[in-house]
């Protein structure tokens, strides 16, 4: 199996954890502290996953974990749309991370797939 560091999954998912955790570090989303929380778990949840289910070795764990990743991506995209719609941030500001997220979402189900269909 390729090095961790060759999955474009996890590197892009690194970039989106450092991307969505800065967001909660800005004025005036810092101030709310359940949602900046939820977004920093689901964000640093996405590339950690990845790494524990590659580190596992087997397929099947590594597809577990896989879809864990997908599930907190998920999550953080819709954090950051109620961030959108609770006007937290401006439209600007968090467009790009949204962009990345869902980025994140359409690599993870096509390594899941590719992964799906080189079987046992």
């Amino acid at each position: 199996m390729r090095k961790l560091e060759s999955l474009q999954a996890w590197t892009n998912g690194r970039q989106l954890a450092r991307e969505a955790y800065g967001l909660t570090l800005t004025a005036p989303l810092r101030r709310h502290f359940a949602l900046a929380d939820q977004i920093r778990r689901a964000a640093t949840a996405v590339p950690a996953n990845i790494a524990e289910g590659y580190a596992l070795v087997t397929r099947p764990q590594f597809l577990r974990c896989l879809r864990i990743a997908l599930g907190s991506a998920a999550e953080l995209r819709t954090h950051l749309d109620l961030v959108v719609d609770l006007e937290l941030l401006e439209g600007g500001a968090i467009a790009a991370v949204r962009a990345r997220c869902d980025r994140e979402v359409g690599l993870l189900i096509g390594l899941m797939r590719s992964l799906d269909r080189s079987g046992p």
